[in-house]
């Protein structure tokens, strides 16, 4: 399988490299330069179209790296090497089927319930709405004050982003730790 053994390392490196650098882009500097430049509903509107791609690309990179891993890595640090990509392919898996989806449900009900309390996630009053419109509120009350309905999905929106944020932080730390040991493979002579 001559084709294979040399695709392999490039697949490999590939991936690893595109992996790597997505993670330290999308947590490090794209969604912190996002967040503090544009509206809040536009940032989450741009989040919820990147992440579940951010997170397939990890789950389907970290398949490759562990198809593709080297022989050499494979003989000497199997236990290292399996349990950095496995890390990474477990993160990326609870983050696509279940944070993923749940932290997007309860930003939906947050939306739904910011236009019928008339005010923002954080109590704001909301620009142009009157308070609570659809039930007749007080437009012209600046108070920051939560429904008791938006406290409760602000503490599931924050048990969720913590939990997705965890796991990516987890996913970064192990890619780190596996490109540490695939540098250590390098030989420069």
């Amino acid at each position: 399988m001559p084709v294979l053994s040399s695709i392999f390392p490039v697949a490999h490196l590939f991936s690893y490299s595109f992996l790597f650098g997505s993670q330290i882009w999308h947590s490090f500097i794209g969604g912190i330069v996002a967040y503090r430049t544009i509206p809040r509903l536009q940032f989450g509107a741009l989040q919820r179209r990147l992440f579940p791609i951010y997170f397939a690309l990890q789950l389907v990179l970290s398949l490759v790296l562990l198809v593709t891993a080297p022989k050499s890595l494979k003989n000497n640090t199997t236990g290292p090497t399996y349990g950095f990509i496995l890390t990474i392919l477990i993160t990326a898996l609870f983050n696509v089927a279940v944070a993923g989806p749940f932290t997007s449900k309860v930003i939906n009900k947050r939306f739904a319930q910011e236009v019928f309390d008339g005010r923002s996630c954080d109590g704001k009053k909301l620009p142009d709405v009157t308070e609570g419109a659809e039930r007749g509120g007080d437009k012209e009350n600046e108070e920051v004050r939560k429904s008791v309905e938006m406290v409760k999905l602000n503490k599931q929106f924050g048990m969720w982003h913590g939990l997705s944020s965890l796991a990516n932080l987890g996913s970064v730390i192990a890619t780190i730790g596996y490109g540490v040991l695939l540098a250590g493979k390098i030989r420069f002579h």
